[in-house]
């Protein structure tokens, strides 16, 4: 796990602390090729072969397995109980199956397991209005000001609560994250920090 620091932007009014898993450079350069089996963006990936190198199975054991590494280093830097949320995928949840939404859901099962650490609030930000993918568009000039804030409802739980955000990859200008961390802040986080899979560089 690597230190990142997420800088003041036009997105976000302060600078945050945040970590990585590993460095993405692309598809067949990364250190965290089973996220892309995990978005599984065609739905139509099973456990009876491997995408990307991974099944659906395999590719939820690689994010257990370095949540369990990373997270409990974050929390013992902390003198804080942190709060899991998780930034939603690009579309409402209605628009995927199951099998779609791994990511979140192996993220949940972690936080449950490890209660005396971390609060779960896997469901505190919800998509509830579709945006681009931009990992599939490219298009990084979709993502306006104030998206998540217009298009998420974010629970009233996350008031006074100290946020450890976590995403699957981090590429400084597309201010997904960034959007997100101050849409929490606005919205009454008392903290929040970044935790990623992967940083591409």
């Amino acid at each position: 796990m690597e230190v990142l620091e997420i800088q003041q932007n036009e997105y976000l009014k302060n600078d945050i602390n945040a970590f990585y898993h590993g460095y993405h450079r692309n598809w067949n350069d990364t250190k965290v090729g089973y996220i892309n089996t995990l978005k599984n963006d065609s739905g139509t990936f099973t456990d009876l072969r491997k995408e990307f190198g991974y099944t659906l199975t395999g590719a939820q054991k690689k994010l257990y397995e370095a949540l369990e590494e990373d997270l409990p280093i974050i929390a013992e830097k902390s003198t804080v109980k942190y709060t899991i949320c998780v930034v939603p995928r690009s579309k409402c949840n209605n628009n995927y199956n199951q099998t779609q939404l791994l990511f979140i859901n192996t993220i949940k099962k972690f936080a449950l397991n490890n209660f005396n650490k971390f609060h779960d609030g896997t469901n505190y930000i919800t998509r509830l209005i579709d945006t681009p993918t931009t990992h599939l568009t490219k298009n990084y000039n979709s993502i306006d000001i104030g998206i998540t804030k217009r298009t998420c409802n974010i629970s009233n739980n996350v008031r006074g609560k100290d946020i450890l955000l976590i995403d699957d990859i981090y590429t400084k200008s597309v201010n997904i994250d960034e959007d997100a961390i101050q849409a929490l802040f606005d919205n009454g986080a008392n903290s929040v920090t970044l935790y990623v899979l992967g940083k591409t560089i």
